[in-house]
């Protein structure tokens, strides 16, 4: 059984998605391009090439993790740059050398 908070979310999302189509709808046919923000929330109706798809989720030139869904409502996150701010936490460097990371053999083993 679905708590009240799952209907909660699920007709939020519904009731923004036909927010944004409504309001693309309202445009002139040549002047609707299926992406926006309705409410501060961004859309994206357009289906999109893969290369832009993939970059949603990983896009090491980007430092920003909640990024719009290339497809859809909302966010989604960028792996590589919360890999990257993970790593600046742990105090991790992406260049470490292997003195570092190789365990060090006592003298005269």
């Amino acid at each position: 059984m679905a708590s009240k908070w799952s209907w909660f979310a699920v007709g939020v999302a519904a009731g923004l998605s036909a927010a944004a189509i409504g309001q693309e709808l309202a445009k002139a046919p040549e002047a609707r391009t299926w992406k926006g923000t309705v409410a501060g929330v961004p859309y994206n109706f357009r289906l999109e090439e893969w290369p832009e798809i993939t970059n949603e989720f990983w896009n090491p030139e980007s430092d920003k993790i909640l990024v719009p869904h290339t497809i859809g409502l909302g966010w989604g996150v960028n792996f590589a740059a919360l890999k990257r701010r993970a790593e600046e936490l742990l105090g991790l460097s992406a260049g470490a050398s292997d003195e570092t990371t190789q365990p060090q053999t006592p003298i005269g083993v």
